[in-house]
């Protein structure tokens, strides 16, 4: 790709929520005696992501009308294994940025993970008071970067969140086909990313390829 930024998600692009997810699931059924099984719960969190529900956790607590909330705890993520090596491979030839919906205490995440060096701009949802799929949010970080859409890609495991609006704006996309958001599908053409990879280091083949 012909780009000069790179913009990436957070949640399940950079940081594996899997784990975390999975264990706010055992607490809450762990608190109440639920007609669901903490598996079956997570594999149906799977489905409503497929379904792009805004949230697959409150959508399946709905679904079996549990109206008690756990709080999601980003301390049990995980950085992909794979991030590091990539991201230092990818700053020698891009400028790279973050558009992710995350609190503002993220910053401070990246910071504590050593991750942060990598990131020239960070727009986080609740520090800008914008969230995705917000256009505005895009438009946001390309004005920071002085950067035109067509010279950006978007990086993300959302079809919803991260490929459609960037698409619409202009980016080049890559999806990133990992996490609890795995099986969706494309609605329309315009739900399609330019690119799709399975997991980080992939991005290399498609990106640092010369």
């Amino acid at each position: 790709m012909d780009v000069k930024w790179l913009f990436f998600d957070i949640g399940n692009t950079i940081y594996d929520e899997t784990e975390a997810d999975k264990d706010r699931v055992k607490t809450l059924l762990s608190n109440e005696d639920y007609d669901v099984t903490a598996d079956i719960f997570y594999e149906d969190m799977i489905k409503a992501a497929a379904a792009y529900a805004k949230s697959p956790f409150a959508a399946v607590r709905n679904k079996y009308g549990i109206e008690e909330t756990i709080p999601y705890y980003a301390d049990k993520e995980k950085v992909y294994p794979d991030v590091v090596s990539t991201l230092e491979r990818l700053s020698l030839k891009y400028n790279i940025g973050v558009i992710a919906n995350q609190p503002s205490e993220t910053q401070s995440r990246l910071e504590k993970d050593g991750l942060d060096r990598f990131f020239d701009i960070c727009l986080l949802s609740e520090t800008e008071g914008l969230e995705k799929p917000d256009r505005k949010i895009f438009l946001r970080a390309l004005e920071q970067a002085d950067c035109r859409p067509e010279d950006a890609v978007m990086i993300g495991d959302r079809l919803d969140n991260d490929i459609f609006p960037a698409k619409e704006i202009g980016f080049k996309t890559i999806w990133l086909r990992q996490g609890i958001s795995c099986e969706q599908e494309p609605i329309n053409n315009n739900y399609v990313p330019d690119c799709e990879v399975s997991c980080f280091k992939e991005l290399l083949e498609i990106l640092d390829n010369e």
